[in-house]
């Protein structure tokens, strides 16, 4: 019976070797040392019984006790080369499944290892081919396909990698990681239903996924359909209610559908689980520009504590700057932004780059831009230097930054999408701006805010961190070359005036639907059209609206909503159905101002005491339309209502708006890119006055 059990336990040593870790030792009789081959199988065995238990030290000992009787045991190096990958010896373990190939060429469960390694070292080229040759070797080797796929993922070869995920399904379609992967490329590719679908298979073979249902609820925010989206969240969190990053999702989705107070827990909790997720505290932010009735001391304050947050850990770089401190050379410029690509803080950026004096100034672009576009090869083309920092650490970022020598680092949008305001806390260079963001980025290594006189007036009660320098006009737009013919004025064939709003819902808070319902109050038969993507066609969404201007007494029938998934062009045609575009607060709108201004709809918007609550203010001011940014709920409510009554004005400035908007400040590049290097010069002649930089 003894020697019985000691054959089972032999036997289930090797079937799981051969499961988990490649084929088992199979010496026989002596080795060339003499030990019997049993002994050899019982170590084996034990190495594998401490690597399953996760005690690697311990195996690594057993291992080379084996390799020490057999130096030529091709399997016992290759399980050691994974025990030595999972401590984090990654130089080691590639050395050590070199030398089992050595031994062993055809070993395809090496080349495998190798690859996993080598992919860790981020050694991409050679991982791929340590994959292609355990492919070679075992053509239905599925687990190969797969890490092969994920290492062409991160070489930006998508496409190739949705050819080896979809050749690993195809050998095992139960692959649940496989369809999860296939998914997450699928996503990069912009082919969300796609990606969903291979989520929903990942998740059918593997209830539990947590990861699997977080990323099919990003992809069904993509596409608008936030109730599913919800739905996926709250179940990854149902099954790892630790998962940070699913938090800080569901937030964004809540933030979306504007439940703004339920969002903001969401970021606490994914803060408080993660203190380092900095995506959660930029969400945040942004989240506070949308808050109705918080004074500027109150949100000054929110802003400190949420970039202390934001930079907790970070210890700017103390050496000094190499720059030449010569204060009228060529300047070097760099561009910090993720919206290198179609988005429209991309397009208000794209006059400046491709206006700048490049005898003057050189233009470095650190795009963190995972899938660029067609815009982002004409940002390319302005730029005299490019640098993809898609995924690259912080600190990494501003250390290129320092070494390019850039003298003056403008970054954009700092709290929206994947920008990078926390490069500028480590002191990048030395003069950083912050250009196109919402509020004070409360970092004390901020030098400077790029603003204007109407968004930041003398008497401005806002409060920052940063120097004030103000811009003739700091909103730039250039003319949409595909734009539709502006229609003719919607009222004279309804016979009503249709008022609209195309903004982010997460911008109408009770304080706007309030106001909006005392608007169409004052102008009888009025209806309100919403419209943001495809967002509206969510059953929650329209009823909490619906809800909310049935309180304030607006019928419901008077509202009116648009939702689907259209083309740019599409979107600038449907304001051929709005008379005047109702503009939000304290978020206002910026670039469907103006939109909506070059499509001949005028807007009516109500001034704040922030930034955000100004910059459709500055944009009507500018073109020579400031009587309607108004400063009180009153006189909003006034303008909107004097204005819908004179429909022969609508129709006069229906007709005319798109040129004034053509001529005026706003669509002039080649000013606004003399002012900002104006600006540019007077700071860093500043930086260069500076007592340590004097020659």
């Amino acid at each position: 019976m003894n020697r019985a059990k000691k054959r089972h336990q032999k036997n289930l040593a090797r079937k799981a070797l051969k499961k988990k870790r490649g084929h088992p030792p199979q010496p026989s009789g002596q080795t060339g040392s003499g030990v019997p081959a049993d002994k050899l199988l019982g170590l084996a065995q034990k190495g594998l019984q401490l690597h399953q238990a996760g005690q690697l030290q311990e195996a690594e000992t057993v291992y080379r006790q084996i390799l020490d009787i057999k130096p030529d045991f091709a399997e016992a190096h290759n399980n050691l080369g994974n025990v030595l990958r999972e401590l984090g010896r990654l130089d080691d373990a590639v050395a050590t499944y070199h030398k089992t190939l050595a031994l062993k060429p055809d070993f395809a469960e090496a080349n495998y290892n190798l690859g996993n390694a080598l992919r860790e070292l981020g050694q991409l080229d050679d991982a791929v081919a340590s994959y292609d040759k355990a492919i070679a070797l075992n053509p239905d080797y599925a687990k190969a396909h797969n890490n092969l796929g994920n290492t062409l993922k991160e070489l930006g070869r998508f496409d190739d990698a949705v050819a080896s995920f979809q050749k690993a399904i195809a050998l095992k379609p139960d692959f649940s990681e496989a369809n999860y992967n296939l998914g997450n490329a699928l996503q990069d590719l912009g082919s969300l239903d796609a990606a969903a679908a291979s989520y929903y298979k990942a998740i059918s073979h593997k209830p539990d996924y947590a990861i699997a249902h977080n990323n099919l609820g990003t992809a069904l925010n993509k596409l608008g359909q936030l109730e599913e989206s919800l739905s996926s969240y709250e179940k990854a969190l149902a099954i790892d209610p630790d998962y940070a990053e699913a938090h800080n999702n569901l937030g964004v989705v809540l933030q979306d559908l504007g439940r703004l107070e339920e969002a903001a827990a969401c970021y606490r909790k994914s803060r408080e689980l993660n203190p380092d997720y900095t995506g959660a505290v930029s969400n945040h932010f942004s989240l506070l520009l949308n808050l109705p009735g918080r004074s500027p001391e109150d949100l000054f304050a929110e802003h400190l504590r949420l970039s202390e947050s934001h930079a907790r850990g970070i210890t700017p770089m103390a050496e000094p700057f190499p720059n030449d401190p010569a204060p009228e050379r060529r300047l070097r410029v760099g561009y910090l932004s993720s919206d290198f690509w179609d988005h429209a803080v991309g397009k208000v950026v794209l006059p400046l780059l491709s206006s700048h004096d490049q005898e003057i100034f050189e233009i470095y672009c650190y795009a963190d831009v995972p899938r660029p576009d067609a815009m982002t090869e004409r940002f390319r083309s302005h730029a005299s230097d490019w640098r993809s920092i898609a995924d690259k650490p912080d600190e990494e970022v501003a250390k290129m930054v320092r070494a390019d020598l850039i003298d003056v680092l403008v970054c954009m949008a700092g709290r929206f999408d994947r920008n990078r305001p926390l490069v500028c806390a480590h002191r990048a260079a030395p003069v950083q701006v912050s250009f196109h963001d919402g509020a004070t980025s409360g970092f004390e290594d901020m030098d400077y805010w790029l603003t204007d006189n109407f968004l930041h007036p003398a008497d401005t009660k806002e409060l920052f961190t940063e120097e004030l320098l103000r811009l003739p006009v700091l909103y730039q737009f250039t003319p949409f070359e595909d734009a539709p013919a502006v229609k003719t004025l919607p009222a004279d064939h309804a016979g009503f005036i249709t008022f609209g709003s195309f903004n982010n819902p997460a911008k109408i808070n009770e304080d706007v639907i309030r106001l909006w319902a005392e608007v169409l109050k004052s102008v009888p038969d009025s209806r309100l059209r919403l419209k943001y993507r495809s967002l509206y066609g969510q059953a929650t969404l329209q009823d909490r609206l619906l809800e909310g201007f049935e309180a304030s007494g607006i019928a419901q029938d008077r509202i009116l909503f648009t939702a689907f998934r259209d083309t740019f062009k599409q979107h600038l045609g449907l304001y051929g159905e709005v008379d005047i575009a109702l503009d939000p607060f304290p978020f206002n709108g910026s670039m469907t101002t103006f939109q909506a201004l070059w499509m001949g709809v005028p807007v009516i918007s109500l001034v704040g005491e922030t930034f955000i609550s100004r910059t459709a203010g500055s944009m009507l001011h500018h073109a020579g339309l400031g009587e309607f940014a108004v400063n009180t709920p009153e006189a909003y409510v006034a303008s909107a209502r004097d204005l819908a009554g004179d429909l022969e004005r609508l129709r006069i400035l229906r007709a005319n708006l798109r040129e004034r908007m053509a001529t005026s400040p706003i669509c002039n590049a080649p000013a606004h890119t003399r002012s900002v290097e104006t600006a540019y010069r007077d700071m860093w002649r500043k930086w260069c006055a500076q007592p340590k930089n004097i020659p």
